[in-house]
């Protein structure tokens, strides 16, 4: 699922900077998720036992066993024990005009509230691509580092 309405966050677990973040992924945790997983998986199942499929995979598909398609619920209950994700989150240092709203960092990742820190990953995307953020994240940071190198010439010039 490339849009996912579930957020998950990530907070300080104590006041030493030495000890790892709390993360909470919050996978399917709303239920518009779940739906659209359900439907997609039901899309798969058919596409799958096809007769051109059939004839290259067999009908060894042992996953989700016969009885979870039963209903939608029992599905939705397998997903949300069984899915999983290629980890690649976004948005927890959000970038946005106000830090009021939850947003972190500026238009050009500077961290709104101190000055000579910026963060220029994907941890500034305000929402996560349609597609891999490999390259989103390149792009960031060029532009980034780009306009850091502006900042610096202007500065030496003055």
């Amino acid at each position: 699922m490339i849009k996912p309405a579930s957020r998950g966050r990530v907070w300080l677990a104590t006041t030493n900077p030495a000890d790892p973040p709390r993360i909470e992924f919050a996978h399917l945790r709303e239920t518009s998720d779940v739906t659209r997983m359900v439907e997609a998986m039901r899309q798969v199942r058919h596409v799958a036992t096809t007769p051109p499929l059939l004839a290259v995979h067999g009908a060894n598909g042992s996953s989700p066993r016969p009885d979870v398609w039963v209903d939608d619920a029992r599905l939705g209950r397998w997903l949300r024990r069984n899915a999983w994700t290629y980890h690649h989150p976004v948005g927890t240092c959000r970038m946005g005009l106000d830090p009021d709203t939850g947003a972190v960092v500026d238009n050009w990742g500077r961290v709104h509230g101190l000055s000579g820190l910026v963060i220029a990953d994907a941890s500034i995307m305000p929402d996560i691509p349609s597609a891999n953020t490999n390259l989103p994240t390149v792009m960031i940071a060029h532009r980034v580092a780009e306009s850091l190198a502006m900042l610096a010439t202007k500065s030496s010039v003055v």
